[in-house]
């Protein structure tokens, strides 16, 4: 079964925790950075992993930048190095590019040269400060949720081809919140609520649900 192909550029502390929370969803992950210890530090959780200038010329095709579905572009504080990134990117043909933008001024450059999105992490976390600041029940729920992640799962052996009853997911306290059906090569999946009757498929995302240590737990299983 193929799995998603992502590429991580950038292993300050945004690019870190994404990469951290990427590699628990089994996808196939590349990560670069310039800092070499950054890179041993995380090595060990990557497919693949390089210690270099991914604005440089030539870089990012000798590392295979050119075949990944996803690429991820967190290079922190030097603005031109993402732009570098991004464009080469783009240029290359990777459909789906994220970039890490401080402004609004950033994000509308960097959408200009390729990024599907650029992210402003400080505003979104800004947003979600301003509910729990003016909703405390809503910081309730919040604080609460922090507890639990929702990941998306491509299945494998042994589950593909049973049924959600008989694949006995919740012995890992692990729960299947819905799963993506796609309708057509060029439509966005659909998220459906399975029953327990589903027949878990090859090829279909499943969007797990539980706490840190469950989810940990149920993907360390495929490596006994």
């Amino acid at each position: 079964m193929s799995h998603k192909k992502v590429l991580v550029i950038g292993l300050g502390r945004f690019g870190s925790a994404l990469a951290e929370e990427l590699w628990n969803t089994n996808c196939e992950l590349l990560i670069v950075d310039k800092d070499a210890d950054a890179v041993d530090a995380h090595k060990s959780h990557a497919s693949a992993a390089f210690v270099a200038d991914a604005s440089e010329p030539g870089v990012l095709e000798n590392i295979g930048a050119r075949d990944v579905d996803v690429a991820v572009v967190t290079s922190g504080e030097d603005f031109e190095a993402t732009v570098l990134c991004v464009s080469q990117l783009s240029q290359m043909g990777v459909k789906t590019i994220f970039a890490r933008a401080a402004n609004d001024r950033q994000a509308h450059v960097l959408r200009a040269v390729g990024a599907s999105r650029a992210v402003q992490v400080e505003n979104e976390m800004g947003r979600r400060l301003a509910v729990q600041v003016l909703n405390p029940v809503a910081a309730h729920l919040v604080d609460f949720a922090t507890h639990f992640r929702v990941v998306p799962w491509l299945p494998r052996a042994p589950y593909v081809g049973k049924t959600l009853a008989a694949a006995h997911l919740r012995k890992y306290e692990v729960n299947v919140l819905g799963y993506l059906k796609h309708e057509g090569k060029d439509e966005r999946p659909r998220m459906q609520l399975p029953g327990p009757d589903y027949v878990i498929k090859e090829g279909e995302t499943l969007l797990l649900v539980s706490e840190e240590e469950a989810l940990e737990r149920f993907f360390a299983s495929f490596d006994g």
